[in-house]
This record gives structure tokens, sequence and C-alpha cells, in this order.
């Protein structure tokens, strides 16, 4: 849906998404932190597997173990704050912004208002 400025009627609309890089910077962070956390029972599982290789391999699968567990931790942490994030961009921010008049507006702010040429 195209959006148009309620104070001049633009349909040249560009939104922020403040909220949705922030959280997503915060959920990365602490999935990664979490994922660090779950991490030791990674390195445990990888230092077990790598036992069949003897010591270098359980040292290889230990580090590995907790660098895989990180990764999936921050990918999931940062997937589940970008849609937090657009959640709250979408219905509690002025998330909007018109670029030929420079009015920030939030998504009920543009409801009600007639759609524009491209919305038909």
């Amino acid at each position: 849906m195209t959006y148009r400025c309620p104070k001049c009627g633009s349909d040249r609309i560009a939104a922020k998404g403040y909220a949705r890089r922030a959280i997503c910077a915060i959920g990365t962070i602490a999935g990664a932190v979490g994922g660090a956390t779950g991490a030791a029972t990674g390195a445990e599982l990888g230092a077990v597997a790598g036992l069949v290789a003897g010591p270098p391999g359980a040292v290889v699968g230990g580090v590995a173990g907790a660098i895989v567990g990180a990764l999936f931790g921050g990918a999931a942490g940062g997937a589940a704050g970008a849609a937090l994030g657009e959640i709250v961009d979408e219905n509690i921010l002025d998330n909007f912004v018109c670029l030929a008049c420079e009015f920030s507006f939030g998504k009920t702010d543009a409801e009600g208002l007639e759609p524009s040429f491209y919305d038909l």
C-alpha cells in the first residue's frame, strides 16, 4: 500500500525503520550472547565428536561448536529483533516521512486518506 502525506498529500513517502534497525541490533547481540552461552554445550558436543580424530580433533571440534552456537544464536536473535522492530515501527512510532515536505507521520495518520494513483 502506498501512503500519502497527511499534510501535503504527496505520495513520495519513505519509511524510517529506526526501531527495526535498533531492535535487530539488540536482538543480534542478545542472541549471540545466548548462543555463546549455549555454545558451551556445542563445544562439549564438538569435543566429543572430535575425539574420534584424537586430541587435536577435540580442540577443533570444541571451537567449531562454540562458533556455530554463537552464529546461530545471533542470527535467530537478529531475525526476532527485526520482526519486533517492524511491529513497533508500524504501530507505535511515526515511521514515515514525506520526501516533499519532510513531515513525519505514523500509519494511523495516513489511514483514511485517499489512495494514491498507484493504489488504483
